[in-house]
């Protein structure tokens, strides 16, 4: 018997148990126990951005009982630390009993076999989970013990054919009650559905265009400058826009897809203003961060996309944009992660209306959803299942393994 076949046997083995103990769950829970694995900002907020998981389910307690058993980090200071100030700063009824008996955890593991957590927010680094190798597989842990997951992008930084086992394995314990959700929160945007009614209303598009030029000054991360660690640019941030194409416009044709790439080591590649703290020559020359990339493809539907990211920008503001075609009309997606907005032009008109989406909390919406989703034992509200997050994860490895290519 071979590797694939023992591991398609514990799957399912692993699968039937995971099943009954996820049924158990859905039944009795009133209180929704949740653990947090990764105590860094995309749970527990920071300078970084909008996200900060913990704080949205903070202002969820106040309708639905919810309780942190515990956060896990490989430095267990840093867990003790965000669970000190949470519940320093508690000061409703919600959030005191919220982080009343939260416990700190360096091995995830030990939390998931200790507190036995109802689900999990999975917020660390893209090396270190997405796959089924040994400490890099916290998903398939997770499955094995029946916890529903919240999966921060990108699902993994491993190759497909790595991920793709890993999606298997979700794909049949979803089957049973497992409650899974991928972090592409634009689904859940007010200006996102309205764009969506406007397709459906007017008929389909014929053509996607997005933009994205990120701030690297204030990015300081060792990993984030190494692809083999980060994903690379186009798999760690323009994921977003590659899954918004195919929200709006259905599933790429991957055969079609083209894409090219300014090298650091290209003369247009030298950036002025890179971290102190970041030697991009000591990363290998094929992983460091191209500087700019530029792909376009056809959908299944016929109709073109295209994406242009770049690494160019100074300070902290990002820039991202993106647009929509169709017959008569043409949407236009104005900065999505602060002052969100839609430009429109409709059919037989000339005069473009621009609609404001400032107090939309998509984050918040996506939270609820999931926590929602598990009192109800209803899949069907989450809007990125892991299996439709691994068609915008293909997307992206396309994008960047092509442009890894190019002259």
């Amino acid at each position: 018997m071979n590797h694939d076949s023992k591991l398609v046997k514990q799957l399912h083995s692993f699968t039937i148990s995971a099943c009954v103990f996820v049924s158990d769950i859905v039944t009795m829970v009133k209180t929704v126990r949740i653990g947090f694995i990764g105590a860094g900002q995309v749970n527990f907020g920071g300078g970084e951005g909008p996200w900060n998981h913990a704080m949205r389910l903070e202002k969820l307690a106040e309708t639905i009982p919810i309780e942190v058993v515990g956060v896990a980090d490989v430095f267990v200071n840093a867990a003790n630390a965000v669970i000190d100030r949470y519940r320093k700063n508690a000061t409703t009824s919600g959030t005191k009993s919220m982080w009343a008996k939260t416990l700190a955890f360096q091995n995830y593991e030990d939390l998931l076999d200790s507190v036995k957590p109802d689900a999990v927010f999975i917020g660390v680094p893209p090396e270190m989970h997405g796959t089924l190798q040994p400490g890099k597989d916290i998903e398939f842990q997770c499955l094995k013990r029946g916890v529903h997951m919240f999966i921060e992008k990108p699902i993994s930084c491993a190759t497909v054919e790595e991920a793709e086992k890993l999606s298997k394995a979700i794909d049949e314990a979803s089957k049973t009650g497992l409650i899974v959700s991928v972090a592409y929160m634009f689904r859940y945007s007010k200006a996102l559905a309205f764009m969506k009614d406007i397709i459906t209303k007017y008929g389909p598009p014929r053509a996607f265009n997005a933009r994205y030029d990120c701030a690297y000054t204030n990015i300081k991360k060792d990993a984030w400058w190494n692809a083999d660690k980060s994903g690379g640019p186009i798999v760690e941030q323009a994921t977003h826009f590659c899954d918004l194409s195919r929200f709006l416009m259905g599933d790429a044709n991957l055969e079609t897809l083209q894409a090219i790439s300014i090298k650091q080591t290209d003369e247009a590649g030298k950036l002025g203003s890179v971290p102190s703290n970041i030697d991009e020559e000591s990363i290998a020359v094929e992983k460091r961060v191209p500087r700019v990339t530029s792909a376009f493809w056809k959908f299944n539907s016929g109709a073109i996309g295209s994406l242009m990211h770049g690494v160019l920008l100074h300070e902290g503001k990002y820039e991202s944009d993106l647009e929509v075609w169709g017959d008569g009309y043409r949407l236009v997606l104005l900065d999505p992660y602060n002052k969100c907005r839609v430009s429109v032009r409709l059919p037989h008109s000339e005069e473009e209306k621009v609609y404001e989406f400032h107090d939309d909390d998509f984050y918040f919406t996506e939270d609820k959803t999931f926590v929602e989703a598990i009192l109800s034992s209803d899949p069907s509200q989450i809007k990125s299942s892991f299996q439709d997050a691994m068609n915008t994860y293909k997307l992206t490895w396309a994008i960047r393994t092509k442009s890894e290519k190019s002259l």
